[in-house]
């Protein structure tokens, strides 16, 4: 198992957790609905866009950001568990829409859409400490697509309560603490305009940016199979 203090993100345990874990992630889900809100306002998504969602989980963020994009609009979202899209697969079937395609995967070989519009990583710590899996998202989008994380991160070093009850609340769903001071690090110089905010006490974060106009990533994005909408 990852030693979660300083070691790189690791997906295959990440797998493993979230098997166990998807029957009651909702419940957690719960407490964060009016920052989803937040971040996918921050997409700036158009109807028509089409919205990455890395590491989706169980679709939680799914039904802001199809109201963000419309019936004609599309949201492709991504996740290794196949136990946590499962749930996803049922929301969307529940739901009734035929605009959202879920991809079962690593989300650094993911297959993705190209001249994507938007990308949320939500409550994603391992993913936003990846270089690999940024550089192959922001590769999918076009450019001056935004892109958005929120998450967990260090407080102030003083208060150490606080920063005591993030980690026990967070340990169970990220394989590392790498980065946890400043999660955003790998993001920020990939994009422009970016800024990173602070919130409860310092407890979490929430930054954004845009895809540089011009910047070979955005102009030549990599081949890429386009996933097929609907569960």
């Amino acid at each position: 198992m990852t030693n979660p203090t300083d070691a790189a993100p690791d997906p295959a345990e990440a797998k493993r957790r979230y098997a166990d874990l998807a029957a009651t992630y909702e419940r957690r889900s719960r407490l964060v609905k009016r920052m989803r809100l937040a971040a996918v306002r921050r997409l700036q998504l158009e109807p028509g866009d089409h919205v990455l969602d890395i590491g989706c989980g169980t679709g939680a963020s799914f039904p802001y950001l199809v109201s963000a994009v419309g019936s004609t609009g599309r949201v492709t979202g991504v996740d290794l568990s196949d136990e946590m899209t499962a749930v996803a697969r049922a929301r969307v079937s529940e739901a009734g829409w035929d605009n959202v395609a879920i991809v079962v995967s690593e989300a650094a070989t993911a297959p993705l859409p190209t001249q994507a519009d938007g990308a949320l990583f939500f409550l994603a710590h391992d993913l936003v400490r990846s270089p690999a899996v940024l550089e192959h998202v922001i590769n999918a989008c076009r450019p001056g697509a935004h892109v958005v994380a929120f998450g967990p991160k260090t407080a102030p070093r003083w208060d150490w309560p606080l920063n005591l009850a993030v980690r026990r609340g967070t340990k169970r769903y990220v394989t590392t603490f790498e980065g946890f001071d400043k999660p955003w690090s790998y993001l920020e110089p990939l994009l422009e305009d970016f800024t990173a905010q602070s919130l409860a006490l310092g407890a979490v974060y929430i930054s954004h940016g845009r895809v540089p106009v011009g910047s070979p990533r955005a102009t030549a994005p990599s081949p890429t199979t386009e996933p097929t909408p609907g569960p």
